[in-house]
Order: C-alpha cells, then sequence, then structure tokens
C-alpha cells in the first residue's frame, strides 16, 4: 500500500509511505526506483507488529517508478497508481505524488 501526506513545512514536497502487510515473511525487504536512481540493493524497509514500511519526500506532481525486493526477488506493487516496462524489460510500479489530502 502507498499513502500520501501534504507536509506543510516542505512546500513543494509529498511524503509518501510504502508498506507491505506483516503477513510478509522475510529476512529483507527493500524498495527501489527513480528515488534512489534504481540501485539494485534498493532501501531497506523497516518491520513493526502493524508490517514493513519506509517514508520518503519527493517532489509533489511527479510520476515516480518503483519496486520492491523481497529477499532480493523483485515484486511489483498491484496497487499502483499505474505500471511501465524499463529499459531492462522489467514491471515497474508507478505511483504519482499528489496528496490526498491538502491543509494548510
Amino acid at each position: 500500500m502507498v499513502t500520501q501526506e501534504y507536509v506543510p513545512s516542505q512546500p513543494g514536497k509529498v511524503r509518501i509511505t510504502f508498506s507491505l502487510p506483516a503477513s510478509i515473511w522475510a529476512d529483507q525487504v527493500q524498495l527501489a526506483g527513480d528515488f534512489n536512481e534504481a540501485t539494485a540493493g534498493g532501501m531497506p524497509l523497516h518491520r513493526d507488529e502493524s508490517g514493513w514500511s519506509i517514508s520518503l519526500l519527493l517532489d509533489q506532481d511527479r510520476a515516480y517508478t518503483y519496486w520492491y525486493l523481497i529477499d532480493q526477488e523483485r515484486v511489483t506493487d498491484w496497487n499502483a497508481d499505474g505500471y511501465a516496462i524499463g529499459s531492462d524489460g522489467n514491471r515497474r510500479s508507478i505511483v504519482i505524488a499528489r496528496p490526498q489530502h491538502w491543509s494548510g
């Protein structure tokens, strides 16, 4: 699941939280995509009782491609805003950085 939040103290930015359920049994879950130059290793998600998650502060009104690495196996987010095929032939999920609720 991906959630978005407007951050009043950061104009032009959106806090995007990428999360997966606690039922995913893995030693390591990572996130890779445009925001980290699509490095093979990705950024580690943190695990707690509610599941796996990571929050990033990204530029508003921009589309980002991403994917999860669950124990190094590439996984598509089927609840994404859209999908694309990368130059490597792999499917990538897309999130469009637009917060659902504006405050301020």
